[in-house]
């Protein structure tokens, strides 16, 4: 097992796991910036597993915390370290009636084959969260939009960093875009079913257009967020 001691921390990891790569990447340092070391008392972090895109880029990391409380108590340490991530509501207004364009693809940790949920991806390291959605769309839609036209949602309801979607043992955070065309029934009848998504990352996604109202059925957290901040603060906005 590796040691490493740094900034009164005790870093340990699983056999052939590299410490510093594991202390030094963008999920693990994000969440240790945002702890309340006043009130979290740390003392180590064991590093369990990491895992890393063929380029070397630290996509997740998983490990275990030595933590108290003030009083010595123990807390629960276990954190899955994956980043931010965004997640867009497109709405189609077509004759009057509003539709919303989802994905389905294959979601192998809930056992389906075709998960529907709103289009998203994780951030890439840039803090250009608009760009990233932007970006999100013309992969997974084919729609190319300015990142300037998406409305920040999740800032709207005053949670700019995002909102937590396993807090238990997860620090990833999601913000949630809009945005809304006009389009044409023979535009709308195209996107239903067209293929999407980037091959070098093994992406396999078709498109659904569904009556927005059904949204809040679909079970996915963040597609029933999108709905619920959508009929909060741009259908009837207080």
């Amino acid at each position: 097992m590796t040691k490493k001691k740094a900034l009164n921390l005790l870093y340990t990891a699983a056999p052939n796991i590299d410490v510093e790569l594991a202390r030094q990447s963008d999920p693990f340092q994000q969440w240790l910036q945002k702890v309340d070391r006043r009130r979290f008392k740390l003392r180590g972090i064991h590093f369990q597993s990491v895992d890393t895109r063929p380029d070397g880029k630290v996509l997740f990391v998983k490990f275990v915390c030595d933590c108290v409380r003030k009083n010595g108590e123990k807390i629960h340490g276990i954190t899955f370290a994956r980043g931010g991530a965004v997640a867009i509501l497109l709405v189609l207004n077509c004759k009057g009636k509003k539709y919303a364009v989802l994905t389905k693809q294959a979601r192998l940790p809930t056992g389906k084959y075709q998960f529907v949920e709103v289009p998203a991806g994780m951030l890439d390291g840039s803090g250009d969260f608009a760009g990233v959605a932007a970006r999100e769309i013309e992969e997974e839609l084919g729609i190319k939009i300015n990142a300037s036209e998406l409305i920040d949602l999740t800032e709207m309801a005053g949670q700019k960093s995002g909102f937590f979607l396993s807090p238990g043992v997860c620090e990833e955070t999601v913000r949630l875009f809009y945005k809304e065309l006009d389009v044409t029934p023979a535009e709308m009848k195209a996107m239903e079913g067209r293929l999407g998504g980037l091959a070098e990352e093994h992406e396999v996604i078709t498109l659904a257009i569904e009556p927005l109202e059904k949204l809040w059925r679909v079970p996915d957290a963040k597609t029933m967020l999108a709905y619920l901040l959508y009929q909060k603060l741009i259908a009837a906005p207080a």
